[in-house]
C-alpha cells in the first residue's frame, strides 16, 4: 500500500500527525509512506526514518500569481504522480491541502467531514468528524483506524506509545551545545525557558508579565532565559529593559531544531500557546502552557508532565488572532498572574528529582 499524508503547515500541527506516521509505519511495515510540506517545516521531516518519500512545497509559489501556481502544479503533479498512491489522507481540510491530494492522484482521499473548508465534499472516503473535545493527536489517530491502523489506546496513558521523535542532526546537538556553552549557567541554579513569543498576537501574554517572572525566578535562585524567533527582536529588546537583572537570551540562535536539542538541557519551559510549546513537548520537557482564547483540550501540550494554566471567560474558546474588546494582551491572558505562574513553576521543580540533560557534542 502507498500512502500519502498531507499536513502542510504548522508546525504544532505537523507534530500532531508524528504519532498517526509512526502508527502507519507499525500497522504496515511494507506500505510505501510518503508526506507532504510547506518548505518552512522540511526540517520537522527530513531524514525520519518512516517516511520514503518527502515532498516540499513552495509557500511563496503557492501564494503566488496563478501562473506560478499552474507551473507549481504541473511541477508537483509530475513528482507525486511517480507513485502509484493508493490513498491520500488529508489531516488538513482546506483547499490547499485538498489541492495536493488531487495532485497525486490518489486512488482515495479520506479526511473528516465536515472539515474546514468543505472539502469534504471532493472525499472520496469522508470520516464524520468526532467529538471536538479531543485532542487532535487522538482525532488523527481515529482518522488513520478506518485503514486498519492500529491505535491500541485513546490516550498517551495507553499502550500505543504516542512518539513524537524529531529529527535531529549531529550538527543540531554541536549547535546546540556551543549555545549553552556560551549561556554560562549557574550548574547548581534551575534553568527555564522562557517563551515569549506566538504566532497570533491574542497568544501572547506580555512583554511586562514576562520580564516580571525573570525578575521573580532570578529571585529564588532560578535562572531564566529568554528564547523567541527572528520576529521577536523588539519585544526581547523591551523584556530586556523592564527587567532589573542580568537576563540571557538565546531569541533568533540557531534553527528550529537547534532549539529542540538544547530543550533537554533545561528543567522546565514557560510558553504561550506556540509552536516551541509543541517542541518542547516532543524533547519530553515539562511545560507550564499559558493559554487564552484557544481550547487546550483540543490543541494543548500533549504530555503528562505538561501543567496548563487558563484563566476562563464566557467568550472562550475564540481562536481569534486579535481581542474582540480591542485589549492586548487579551484579558483572558492578563488575568493570569505572574504568582500563579511562578508558583506553579516551584510547584513542578520540587517535584522534578533528576537534573536536566547536558547536549553530547
Amino acid at each position: 500500500m502507498n500512502i500519502l499524508l498531507v499536513r502542510l503547515s504548522s508546525l504544532g500541527d505537523i507534530l500532531h500527525v508524528l504519532p498517526s506516521l509512526r502508527a502507519l509505519r507499525q500497522s504496515f511495515p511494507g506500505a510505501r509512506l510518503g508526506w507532504v510540506v510547506e518548505d518552512s517545516f522540511k526540517d520537522l521531516l527530513s531524514g525520519l526514518p518512516e517516511l520514503d518519500h518527502l515532498y516540499i512545497l513552495s509557500r511563496e509559489r503557492s501564494r503566488g500569481s496563478w501562473k506560478e501556481q499552474l507551473q507549481l502544479g504541473r511541477e508537483m503533479k509530475s513528482r507525486l504522480q511517480q507513485v502509484p498512491w493508493d490513498v491520500a489522507i488529508d489531516f488538513q481540510g482546506l483547499w490547499k491541502s485538498l489541492r495536493v491530494c488531487r495532485w497525486a492522484r490518489a486512488k482515495r482521499i479520506l479526511g473528516y467531514s465536515p472539515s474546514p473548508e468543505r472539502t469534504h465534499f471532493l472525499y472520496t472516503d469522508p470520516v464524520p468528524l468526532p467529538s471536538m473535545d479531543r485532542h487532535a493527536v487522538d482525532r488523527h489517530l481515529d482518522l488513520i483506524s478506518t485503514l486498519g491502523c492500529s491505535i491500541h489506546s485513546a490516550s498517551y496513558r495507553g499502550e500505543f506509545t504516542r512518539d513524537f521523535t524529531l529529527p535531529l542532526t549531529p550538527a543540531n546537538r554541536q549547535r546546540a551545545a556551543a549555545i549553552l556553552s556560551e549561556l554560562d549557567l549557574p550548574p547548581e541554579s534551575p534553568r527555564i525557558l522562557l517563551n515569549f513569543s506566538a504566532r497570533k498576537p491574542a497568544n501572547r501574554w506580555g512583554v511586562d508579565r514576562f520580564a516580571a517572572l525573570a525578575d521573580a525566578l532570578a529571585r529564588e535562585g532560578i535562572s531564566p532565559v529568554l528564547t523567541g524567533g527572528p520576529d521577536d527582536h523588539e519585544e526581547e529588546r523591551q523584556i530586556l529593559e523592564r527587567v532589573t537583572i542580568p537576563l540571557r537570551s538565546i531569541v533568533a540562535r540557531g534553527r528550529l531544531l537547534d532549539l529542540a536539542a538544547l530543550m533537554p538541557s533545561f528543567d522546565l519551559a514557560v510558553t504561550g500557546d506556540t509552536g516551541p510549546m509543541h517542541i518542547a513537548v516532543a524533547m519530553k520537557v515539562p511545560v507550564v502552557a499559558i493559554f487564552g482564547p484557544a481550547n487546550p483540550v483540543r490543541t494543548g501540550p500533549y504530555s503528562p508532565e505538561a501543567v496548563v494554566l487558563q484563566a476562563p471567560r464566557e467568550c472562550q474558546p475564540c481562536y481569534a488572532r486579535t481581542c474582540q474588546y480591542k485589549q492586548m494582551p487579551p484579558p483572558c491572558l492578563t488575568d493570569i498572574t505572574v504568582e500563579a505562574v511562578t508558583g506553579t513553576i516551584q510547584k513542578i521543580l520540587q517535584q522534578k528529582t533528576t537534573s536536566p540533560m547536558e547536549i553530547d557534542s
